[in-house]
């Protein structure tokens, strides 16, 4: 799935917890993308696209 800036997603961290936040940046690796996402619970995370769950439809 194609992501952009701004985006809102649910996201699996390494402890097996999800949240849900919005991408402030994406960063083009060879080996995948990473996106930087702020998270609902004002932490920002750093993840792999291969953690994304979903995609939160806008309102």
């Amino acid at each position: 799935m194609k992501y952009s800036i701004g985006d809102v997603v649910k996201f699996k961290l390494e402890s097996g917890e999800v949240q849900k936040g919005n991408i402030q940046y994406i960063e083009k690796k060879r080996n995948g993308e990473i996106l930087y996402i702020n998270s609902f619970s004002r932490w920002a995370y750093r993840v792999p696209k291969k953690r994304v769950v979903s995609l939160i439809p806008r309102k």
